[in-house]
């Protein structure tokens, strides 16, 4: 039986209501409630793990924004009218798919953690300057990720680093250009790396809250995006040196039983504490489900691949001659769309690995980029696939081998968006040929078109947005 990771529900404040109309969804806080509130560290860890609790209910949406445009999905019997849509390109600024509001959330009990948690020193002694340094990195994590997040999935975005505590508090800002937001969410994140822990008191808290490694993964991520490519070499390097992670010899371990010695930060959930993993609501039932495996994606795992019959299962096998269907398994191989205790990975040592290739791809180093895919492959069974001198074509391998490790882990999209931006958006026709492979083939050269806007490769802000904060304007392409 898996190890499963406790985390507080119990933080009652006013400022955990609903919405009082902000843009943010969050209420803001009565100061009567904040004086009286924030007098010793438990009261900084409880906030803490309402961040965290937020975060785990937004796995659905880490899912859709990281998968649904990936070309990994097609719509299945019961499919959502917004995922059609989307799979169609047919993208409004109505669909519910671009809510923000929940990460929203996130960050806004971060920021909540990073204004207060320093006045609590005042009032319990017992708070040293390095545990309060602790806690402080762990929300500069929380909130490093979900605006990472925001930018990947809509570029520049309203960037808040106060919390919404009072009317005083200006909730109607305009866009922040992606640059800018990365800029700081590097600048918090290695000042974080410095003073978060390096091991928490048990296993399974090292994977369930931020630590040192989940940081230096963040960055590692981040500095690819921005194309730091020696940066990004660097942060995976300490982890790779650390020992502390390997690859798990069983690779369907790493989804079934959760907090392996391969995850480095996981949003863990046990239906035996009402802590239920939602993906369902998302994927549907076995029998009529949301999504669907397209065919050519089965294709591209060799029947060897150790990985095939754990990313998906079969629901027919077409004997009467009907296309065979198969659904997404990943997180559910030992009882299809019922294990709800499942965690949701956010980074693991294979992805070390690979963003460290994919890196060394672009400094033409490639026979050490070999190497790290190599261990990849051989974990799930497959030979050696030489990764030629040339970078486009080894950065395709790279993205294939990226798409048949992580399928359905929330990072196609992202993974598509950052080999096709390069070079400003030099190698933007590879995602086009995959955005409109659901589309009708007559409508096909009008899509091309449309879509040679990178801005089109970019959510829309949601309606409701708009109407909330007339400071904000829309995405372009969507105008």
């Amino acid at each position: 039986m898996k190890t499963k990771l406790k985390i507080i529900f119990a933080f009652i404040l006013a400022f955990a209501g609903s919405s009082c109309g902000s843009w943010l969804e969050v209420e803001p806080q009565n100061d009567i409630t904040l004086e009286d509130y924030w007098k010793s560290k438990k009261d900084i860890r409880l906030a803490l793990n309402t961040s965290y609790s937020q975060l785990r209910g937004q796995v659905n949406t880490l899912f859709l924004w990281g998968e649904i445009r990936g070309g990994f999905l097609k719509d299945g019997p019961d499919s959502n009218t917004d995922y059609e849509r989307i799979l169609r390109l047919e993208i409004l600024e109505g669909n519910d798919v671009a809510k923000w509001g929940g990460i929203y959330k996130v960050i806004n009990y971060a920021n909540t953690v990073l204004k207060y948690a320093p006045t609590v020193r005042s009032s319990d002694l017992s708070l040293g300057k390095k545990e309060l340094n602790a806690y402080l990195a762990e929300a500069y994590f929380l909130r490093s990720l979900s605006y990472f997040y925001l930018v990947r999935t809509f570029k520049d975005i309203p960037f808040h680093l106060e919390p919404t505590d009072s009317d005083d508090v200006d909730i109607f800002l305009e866009k922040t250009p992606e640059k800018e937001v990365l800029a700081k969410l590097i600048e918090d994140l290695e000042w974080a790396e410095r003073y978060i822990p390096k091991n928490l008191e048990s296993a399974e808290y090292n994977h369930g809250f931020a630590t040192q490694a989940a940081v230096q993964a963040l960055l590692a991520d981040i500095y690819l995006w921005d194309e730091q490519y020696d940066k990004c070499i660097e942060k995976c390097d300490k982890i790779i040196n650390r020992s502390a992670f390997v690859l798990v010899e069983i690779w369907d371990n790493i989804f079934e039983e959760g907090n392996t010695v391969e995850g480095i930060f996981e949003i863990p959930f046990d239906r035996d504490r009402n802590q239920k993993n939602s993906l369902k609501k998302v994927l549907g039932e076995t029998d009529n489900p949301i999504f669907t495996v397209p065919e050519e994606v089965m294709e591209l795992y060799r029947s060897r691949d150790r990985r095939k019959n754990v990313t998906f299962a079969s629901l027919s096998g077409g004997d009467d001659g009907d296309e065979a269907t198969a659904i997404i398994n990943k997180y559910y191989s030992g009882s299809l769309y019922n294990n709800e205790d499942a965690n949701w990975i956010v980074y693991r040592y294979a992805d070390i690995l690979m963003m460290k290739a994919e890196a060394l791809v672009e400094k033409g180093e490639f026979f050490e980029a070999q190497e790290l895919v190599e261990q990849i492959r051989e974990r799930a069974g497959l030979g050696v696939r030489v990764l030629p001198e040339d970078v486009e074509r080894s950065e395709d391998i790279i993205l294939e081998e990226r798409a048949l490790e992580f399928a359905y882990e929330g990072k196609r999209w992202f993974d598509l968006l950052r080999m096709a931006k390069r070079n400003d958006f030099k190698r933007k026709d590879n995602l086009i040929d995959i955005l409109t492979k659901n589309v009708d083939p007559g409508d096909v050269p009008k899509w091309r078109s449309l879509l040679s806007d990178p801005m089109s490769y970019y959510l829309p802000i949601h309606f409701d947005e708009l109407e909330k904060n007339l400071n904000l304007k829309q995405n372009p392409y969507y105008e």
